[in-house]
């Protein structure tokens, strides 16, 4: 470092302050911090550059920044944050006036507050711009320093989410999940680049149950978080799934025996996309036939004409081929109906075996190799997509002796059974965006409506009936519903690359979601807690995690 006296100043900036004293006696070399970009700079110097820098800006002297920069070989930037650095670690945050009180000033217009800036809403507010608001750290940093004028820094952001994760995971595992009774589990994977996260949801209220980060996704992992799912009082019953091959296996190894729902929705839609991929390679082989038609146009040739019989042969039986699928794509969706919608009949299991088999014949029937292969796999998973038609028998049978107490007429019971089922299933349809079934659902409501005619007792009949409809599970979609919004919550946290710091972010989520209340939708107003059941003294989430809200 130079000496000061060896350092010629002109006369402008000779000042007679006793700064220059003191930066004569500086040694040139102090103790340090290792996280200090600047190492070379000691704390000596550190806070001589912060009461140089902190001086009023009407009394700093002209060109002691300046003087400063040359002789620390710094640049001015660095000295300014070294300055503002040295500041907010001596002198203590303001307490920030952000809208002042109308009772206090009859100048400001009503409905504005004092809005008090304390450590604790700094952190409640950080929390809130991670969830819900999937901000992820420095900008967060941002929107604080926006917000408050007072930023925080990564390292900051980054423990606030490890303490916090941390204490979030601890009220996971507390949450008895024995008041939800039994029930029916939606399980699935969510993959964060190659790593998988393992989620389990009960569908009726999507209360997620189980969300793990983990390195793999086999058997004894699932079984893991299977043992884990029971060991907080969940109540297994039943599993929804799609055809993941080590689901089966993680059973076994849980010592887990429950009806196994496998996910029409997934296999339905691979035979869509089949239908869709034969399209395309009819197209391409029109394409050729076309082609070769021109040739012939122009000049006959009996070669050319051999070429063209082969692909003219080969898009007509794709054609057939994808005509035959799509009437076996109608018959599959009836075979995994669970209400006809035409008579509001609800299905049994003979029934739907029925045309499911004679669906799967039709489809084995079609050459074409895509397919085949799609028969093997609905093959195997056919007699467990039919798995909720065994586990409403019992329930429907309990209410149709309600019900036969009531109307005492048999016929009566089977009229209003269909008419309650019918309505359901109408509007099931329209809130998968099904317009077209508009019309026929306000019949079935106007018919329903005359049927009832503010009999509570046949009004609470139909709410049974159309619960335990609500609460019978097809699908897997629950899952996907809460890979959905977890998604885009995962994409912006680029640093949650670790399993661990993956992990304590999962628990915020969890216990966020499950607190959260919905804004639209049949749940509007609860949340997952509140629709199970589930009472954790509060519905603030960020007051569970030990940031209650200021009192101001």
């Amino acid at each position: 470092m130079t000496v000061y006296t060896s350092y010629s100043l002109s006369a402008s900036v000779i000042w007679p302050e006793p700064i220059e004293p003191i930066w004569q006696v500086l040694p040139g070399y102090d103790q340090g911090l290792p996280s200090w970009k600047r190492t070379d700079l000691g704390l000596s110097e550190r806070l001589f550059i912060g009461a140089v820098l902190n001086l009023p800006t009407d009394r700093r002297p002209w060109g002691i920044v300046s003087w400063l920069a040359e002789t620390l070989v710094v640049s001015r930037p660095t000295l300014y944050a070294i300055g503002e650095r040295i500041k907010v670690g001596l002198v203590p945050a303001p307490v920030l006036p952000m809208r002042a009180n109308a009772a206090q000033n009859p100048d400001v217009s009503d409905g504005e507050k004092t809005v008090t800036v304390t450590s604790n809403r700094i952190k409640r507010t950080a929390l809130a711009l991670m969830f819900p608001g999937g901000v992820s750290g420095r900008a967060a940093e941002i929107c604080l320093q926006t917000a408050f004028d007072e930023g925080r820094s990564p390292a900051f952001m980054s423990a606030l989410l490890h303490k916090a994760g941390m204490r979030a995971g601890e009220i996971l595992r507390q949450v008895d999940h024995a008041g939800m009774g039994e029930v029916v589990l939606a399980r699935d994977e969510l993959f964060v680049g190659r790593d998988p996260i393992l989620l389990m949801v009960e569908p009726h209220s999507l209360v997620i149950t189980s969300l793990y980060a983990t390195a793999a996704r086999d058997a004894e992992t699932w079984g893991c978080v299977l043992l884990f799912t029971q060991d907080r009082g969940v109540q297994i019953k039943g599993l929804s799934e799609d055809g993941c091959i080590p689901y089966a296996a993680s059973c076994k190894l849980a010592k887990l025996d429950v009806a196994i729902q496998k996910d029409v929705w997934h296999l339905i839609e691979d035979v869509l996309k089949v239908s869709h991929d034969l399209e395309r390679e009819a197209y391409q082989t029109l394409k050729v036939v076309e082609q070769l038609e021109k040739q012939l146009c122009k000049h006959w040739d009996d070669a050319v004409f051999v070429k063209w019989m082969k692909p003219y042969e080969q898009f007509e039986n794709l054609l057939a081929q994808i005509d035959q699928l799509t009437f076996w794509y109608g018959c599959l969706w009836d075979a995994v109906e669970l209400v006809d919608w035409r008579n509001g009949e609800i299905r049994n299991r003979t029934i739907n075996q029925w045309l499911a088999e004679e669906t799967l014949k039709g489809i084995k029937q079609l050459p074409h190799p895509r397919i085949q292969k799609l028969a093997e796999r609905l093959e195997k998973q056919l007699p467990e997509m039919l798995t909720f038609l065994d586990g409403i028998v019992q329930p429907l049978t309990d209410w149709q002796a309600l019900a036969e107490q009531h109307f005492q007429d048999h016929s009566a019971v089977v009229c209003f059974q269909a008419s309650v089922a019918r309505l359901w299933r109408l509007e099931h349809a329209l809130r998968n965006g099904h317009q077209n079934f508009r019309q026929a659902a306000l019949d079935a409501q106007q018919w329903l409506a005359a049927w009832i005619d503010d009999d509570p007792q046949i009004q609470a009949l139909a709410e049974k009936l159309l619960n335990l409809l609500e609460r019978t599970v097809r699908t897997s979609c629950a899952a996907e519903t809460i890979n959905s919004v977890l998604r885009p919550y995962t994409d912006r946290r680029r640093e949650c690359t670790d399993l661990d710091s993956r992990q304590l972010f999962l628990n915020l989520f969890a216990l966020w979601f499950n607190m959260h209340k919905f804004e639209r939708g049949p749940r509007k107003g609860k949340s997952p807690y509140e629709l199970a059941g589930i009472d954790l003294g509060t519905d603030d989430w960020l007051t569970l995690l030990g940031y209650p809200p200021d009192l101001c």
